[in-house]
């Protein structure tokens, strides 16, 4: 969408064109650099800057942001503070659809893409989680396939694993409804097996098009995700076995995304993808 009324027109050195989203802390924007090519930038709402724990908050999503290398993920381009003292963040702009909404317009992926985006979120993952955080909001919104593969965004409540500890339904789950482990819900540790966990619920539900813990409010899809077992359609080999391990209601039993990627790759290379 266009730039609205009191939308900068400069961000630092890049040229803002358009809107592209906003999140519960930040607009997104489509901009240029100086050589006009095409950026997105993330600048935390006016109405926040104001807020100290706000801002740390965003200034520790641009650390984890950078601390993550990988194809399957942004690169970050640059970061800063804007005159009236709002942190921005500067990534390449992915252009492609996210996984939410190509499911949602064409329904389940073929298996061809959809082994491609389970190898590639789950290389994604890896990398996340050998900087030493845990992304805690893998959903298909967040995965963007793009003509060069699936890339894995947003990285606003991503937390370094020393401080990964959860909220409770007392208070607030961290996540989004649906694509939480059942550790989230019931307050226990977050390590990169809840990644994991999302993983599987993805992987699911873009073999499907259905989450396999259905639909329903934040309560009652914390309820299933903690006592229900998962509905799964037909998968092919090896992501069967791979997104019912995922889904263990504990931790211990899930693969590692290096085990995902390695089990994946060699899947692939003995040519045992239908």
């Amino acid at each position: 969408m266009p730039l609205r009324a009191g939308d900068p027109a400069r961000i630092g050195g890049y040229t803002l064109l358009g809107c592209l989203g906003e999140g519960g802390m930040g607009t997104v924007y489509l901009g240029a650099d100086p050589a006009g090519r095409p950026v997105a930038v993330k600048l935390l709402r006016r109405e926040y800057a104001a807020d100290p724990g706000l801002v740390a908050r965003f200034r520790a999503e641009v650390a984890h942001t950078r601390r993550v290398v990988s194809p399957h993920t942004a690169r970050v381009l640059g970061s800063g503070v804007t005159g009236d003292g709002r942190p921005y963040l500067v990534t390449e702009y992915i252009e492609g659809i996210s996984l939410a909404e190509r499911v949602g317009e064409a329904g389940p992926l073929e298996p061809a893409l959809l082994l491609e985006t389970a190898y590639g979120t789950a290389a994604a993952l890896a990398a996340i989680h050998a900087a030493g955080l845990v992304h805690r909001d893998l959903k298909p919104a967040n995965v963007i396939l793009s003509a060069a593969g699936p890339r894995v965004i947003d990285f606003g409540i991503a937390r370094a694993l020393r401080h990964a500890t959860v909220e409770t339904l007392t208070g607030e789950v961290v996540g989004s409804p649906g694509w939480w482990a059942p550790e989230q819900v019931t307050g226990g540790e977050v390590t990169p097996a809840a990644d994991i966990f999302a993983w599987g619920c993805l992987v699911a539900y873009a073999a499907s098009g259905i989450h396999p813990f259905g639909e329903g409010d934040p309560l009652t899809m914390a309820e299933r995700v903690v006592h229900a077992d998962p509905r799964l359609g037909h998968l092919p080999r090896p992501l069967d076995h791979l997104v019912r391990r995922a889904l263990s209601r504990s931790p211990a039993p899930r693969p590692t995304a290096p085990e995902i990627v390695h089990t994946l790759a060699d899947a692939h290379r003995r040519a045992r993808w239908p």
